[in-house]
């Protein structure tokens, strides 16, 4: 096989590399394999991956969240104060919805299923920024380090599930009131 450089390569069509590099493989020359997937990949041109566009359904930003939903396993990392607010364990919320959302007394709801009226719910009084555990991941390291807890004045009518967001989440949106 003749000795093959670099420029020399780099003079060949794409598709030419493309067959010299499958010709080398098939004799075995590794160093030729390998300056023609390196000039191959010099051409490629490097794409940007585009911005994610939104849809009309997830702009919201005229509005606030009003109501959190969350699946919740029964109480999964719940606990019950001695003033009777609860913490709903930590999940992962933007921290300027949960300021928000104490401000003008939105609501949580943790749902069994999606399907399910939620078997606990409240009025949010406060939240805090707590470390994401392992239980919150399923056995999957978690992707994001802190979540938040919200505190809740618990309230008896359950909610049917309610929002967009997928997965184990669900946010209802409203026009802010003034």
């Amino acid at each position: 096989m003749d000795d093959w450089t670099p420029e020399r390569i780099a003079e060949l069509r794409i598709e030419s590399v493309k067959i010299l590099r499958e010709n080398a493989r098939k004799r075995g020359n590794d160093a030729v394999v390998e300056l023609c997937d390196a000039d191959i990949a010099r051409r490629t041109p490097i794409r940007n991956k585009s911005p994610r566009v939104k849809t009309t359904a997830e702009t919201h930003d005229d509005q606030v969240v009003v109501g959190f939903h969350f699946v919740c396993d029964r109480e999964k990392g719940v606990t019950t104060n001695p003033d009777g607010t609860i913490w709903t364990g930590t999940w992962v919320v933007d921290q300027v919805h949960a300021e928000r959302a104490e401000r003008i007394s939105a609501y949580v709801a943790l749902h069994q299923t999606k399907a399910e009226p939620s078997y606990l719910q409240g009025t949010v009084k406060g939240w805090r920024r707590a470390v994401r555990g392992q239980e919150y991941a399923e056995g999957r390291p978690t992707k994001t380090e802190y979540g938040i807890d919200f505190l809740l004045e618990p309230t008896s009518e359950p909610y049917q599930w309610n929002g967009d967001g997928a997965g184990e989440k669900g946010y209802l949106w409203s026009a802010p009131t003034t």
